[in-house]
């Protein structure tokens, strides 16, 4: 009997003591940038210098202006164009999904392939969330 006591105890200190491996893996995990994507993250586009871009259509329309990001919880983004309003700062908010618009265009605008102005004042308005 004091043999299976004294297995026991001995159990419960070693359970103590012995860290919990999946503990130990998930405190190693590192998160880092290699070279290569380094580089590709230092040629791409801040947020603060493409907000308020006019943005046009290929046919060279004006058909707004970026007016917010929207960062989904799944990786997805969006861009908040204000169509109506070319100030940017109102008019009709609505989301496109960001890998839409193409942002090297030669003339400096922000371009939004296939797009109309009409077509776009048609889409749902985005309401904010204050998120």
């Amino acid at each position: 009997m004091n043999r299976f006591r004294l297995s026991w105890s001995t159990a419960v200190v070693v359970a103590i003591i012995t860290p919990i491996p999946w503990t130990d893996r998930a405190a190693a995990q590192e998160i880092a940038l290699t070279p290569l994507e380094t580089n590709e993250v230092a040629r791409g586009y801040r947020a603060e210098i493409i907000k308020l871009k006019t943005v046009v259509n290929d046919k060279n329309e004006t058909i707004g202006r970026i007016n917010d990001f929207v960062f989904g919880k799944d990786g997805s983004i969006y861009a908040i164009l204000a169509v109506g309003n070319l100030t940017g700062l109102g008019g009709h908010l609505i989301a496109v999904p960001f890998r839409n618009l193409r942002l090297d265009d030669p003339s400096g605008y922000v371009v939004l392939p296939g797009a109309s102005r009409s077509v776009l004042e048609k889409l749902p308005v985005f309401v904010n969330n204050n998120r």
